[in-house]
């Protein structure tokens, strides 16, 4: 089932719409066609209310006014880019800077900002939605008209499906990703140092102080990375290693065992559980890695029904190319040529 309702409206006074999709599990969650927001979550269980396991807000301008990507579709280029250069067929391009000397999640006005055109595809089983949106040449100095589209959809068998197709007409990069900050125990419920967490990586890229990595590959082995088997969260934050130190917690891509990049089905990458709620959290992915980000950065930030969110209250599971990968040739490749069609696709199952 969907159902469609106005969420608020831009500045400009373009309305911003919601759609709810639940499935005959019972299981919902609410997206907006600004940014294609995943604003709420709701998981029934234990006959008690539903729980809401993604951070938001309750406004267009709460969104619009933060710069945490909270729930929302990130592009051209999820993370960071060095200094915002790029080179493309021996020509230099200058992309926006928006944190630090870095493009980050593409730019100061990236897909998050942006409204989408937005389709409902089915209303019954496996209820879906399709968000399109077109990018001009040159848009936050990326080249190339790129016309992109994302398809959610919530199967019966309670995975959020979300489908990346893009085409641009020049040579350009292009690393789409969702920027949910999940908290298995409910947004409101404070710190996710507690919860457990899987990665099935056994590198990690690590990073100089400005969270660009150094091009390295680094066995996870003896270090906070090493998630390959459920560990707390807390057991990372709480180390001394001088990359948690740098960013006051996880903020890290993890190379994913399973990549195939002939693949175009998604494959398990990692799982979040809370004992709290007995939720859990599974994720699959096409694509080669994973930013494990803790929400290091939130002060007293007001989020949702007048929740205060803080540091680590928040865990982002963020599947991508490596960062700064435009720059890193040993690293796998963003570049989408000219006419050429991308696609990945990522899931997450929710258990409960």
């Amino acid at each position: 089932m969907i159902t469609q309702s106005t969420f608020g409206e831009m500045p400009d006074g373009t309305v911003i719409e919601q759609f709810c999709l639940t499935n005959n599990q019972g299981v919902s969650l609410e997206i907006l066609s600004l940014g294609g927001i995943i604003r709420r979550w709701l998981i029934p269980h234990n006959a008690k209310p539903p729980t809401d396991i993604v951070l938001g807000f309750d406004s267009v301008q709460a969104y619009l006014s933060d710069d945490s990507y909270l729930g929302a579709l990130v592009g051209r280029y999820a993370n960071r880019i060095a200094e915002g250069k790029l080179c493309l067929e021996s020509k230099n391009y200058q992309l926006d800077i928006n944190q630090g000397d870095n493009c980050l999640h593409g730019g100061s006005q990236g897909f998050n900002n942006k409204v989408w055109q937005s389709t409902v595809l089915s209303r019954d089983e496996n209820p879906a939605i399709a968000l399109q949106l077109e990018s001009p040449d040159g848009d936050q100095g990326f080249p190339g008209a790129l016309s992109t589209k994302v398809i959610y959809t919530l199967t019966e068998s309670n995975r959020l499906k979300i489908e990346y197709f893009a085409t641009s007409k020049r040579t350009t990069v292009f690393n789409p990703t969702n920027h949910s900050y999940f908290n298995l125990s409910g947004h409101n419920s404070g710190s996710v140092n507690n919860q457990h967490i899987q990665v099935v990586a056994s590198y990690y890229t690590p990073t100089d102080a400005h969270a660009i990595p150094t091009g390295e590959l680094i066995k996870v082995e003896g270090t906070p990375f090493d998630f390959r088997k459920l560990s707390t969260i807390e057991q990372a934050l709480t180390s001394a290693h001088p990359q948690i130190q740098y960013g006051n917690g996880l903020d890290h891509n993890l190379c994913i065992d399973s990549y195939d990049p002939q693949s175009q089905e998604a494959k398990y990458a990692a799982k979040a559980t809370s004992e709290n709620t007995d939720i859990s959290l599974k994720v699959y992915t096409t694509m080669p890695g994973i930013q494990v980000f803790t929400a290091n950065h939130f002060d007293h930030k007001k989020g949702k029904q007048d929740s205060l969110y803080h540091a680590h209250q928040g865990l982002c599971f963020e599947t991508q190319f490596y960062p700064d990968s435009p720059n890193q040739p040993q690293f796998p490749s963003a570049t989408l040529k000219a006419g050429e069609a991308f696609y990945s696709v990522t899931e997450y199952e929710v258990l409960f």
